[in-house]
């Protein structure tokens, strides 16, 4: 009897990835958990068009933490998807610890099996910025522009003398990723918008008790900017790190002006001269 139950379970899993590759081979938005490099990641994608919007939680952090990606698909007139890591919320896992480059890989794996055609625009929260510039460090025709929401430094390693994050069941090494970042990190001149928390006070919690928290954030987060030719830095104004929980509206105008960008090959407007400021963001040049 337990053969037999297990023999069923085995099927049903079978035919559920069989089901959702199917699923993305029709053109519906994929959806399911997906097998790739021996275990599988939870994607959900909402919407049609392009470019892909993809978008990537902090560390811990599952799909969940985008609020609304159905509203945003309708917003920005695209596909948008989102997926868990591998040890976060639907997708398999364990305590082993992994690696950014590991993660960007995975990335690369589950976008190819749902069958997502390239290139992506990645919209990313805090240590995912780390994973989605790895990406296009490795894939860079791949990438169609970027949002980066109070994301992790490629320094942060260096200044928090931490080289292993940990937060709920997740476990990131970030040393070797980190420094092929910082020694050729570009996107040319690819649509990029920098938006740094107002109020980054959960952040400062990994530094340690170092006093210059603040302005070293800040610098990083200027500096971020400068990884594109078309680029827009702006604050969220008294906006904590959780940007796209904390101020979905500006987190969606990011994204649909990095989007419009993309489909246009055409250069950002200024931050003035865009609707960041209507959406709670103050315009600081990077």
């Amino acid at each position: 009897m337990r053969s037999c139950g297990r023999t069923l379970l085995a099927l049903v899993i079978a035919l559920s990835i069989v089901g959702t590759a199917a699923l993305a081979a029709s053109g519906a938005a994929p959806k399911g958990r997906f097998k790739v490099n021996g275990h599988r990641l939870y994607l959900t994608c909402v919407g049609s068009g392009k470019p892909v919007v993809v978008l990537d939680a902090g560390l811990g952090n599952d799909h969940g933490a985008w609020p609304n990606p159905a509203r945003s698909a309708r917003r920005l007139h695209t596909r948008v998807c989102a997926y868990d890591r591998y040890g976060v919320g639907r997708s398999d896992g364990s305590n082993k610890i992994r690696t950014i480059g590991m993660a960007a890989s995975d990335l690369s794996a589950l976008l190819l099996k749902a069958k997502l055609k390239a290139p992506y625009v990645f919209a990313a929260a805090s240590i995912a910025g780390l994973v989605d510039r790895e990406f296009a460090r490795r894939y860079p025709k791949k990438v169609a522009g970027m949002v980066l929401l109070d994301t992790a430094p490629d320094d942060w390693d260096i200044y928090t003398g931490t080289k292993t994050f940990t937060w709920w069941s997740e476990s990131l090494n970030v040393t070797v990723a980190s420094a092929a970042l910082r020694a050729r990190d570009t996107l040319g001149s690819k649509p990029l918008v920098v938006i740094e928390s107002g109020n980054p006070a959960e952040v400062a919690t990994w530094a340690n008790g170092k006093t210059d928290f603040y302005s070293y954030w800040d610098s990083a987060q200027r500096g971020l900017a400068k990884i594109s030719s078309n680029s827009i830095f702006a604050v969220a104004k008294g906006i904590g790190h959780e940007i796209p929980v904390n101020a979905p509206a500006l987190t969606d105008e990011a994204m649909r002006l990095v989007v419009n960008a993309a489909r246009k090959h055409a250069k950002l407007p200024s931050c003035a001269g865009s609707t960041l400021p209507s959406n709670g963001a103050a315009c600081d040049p990077a």
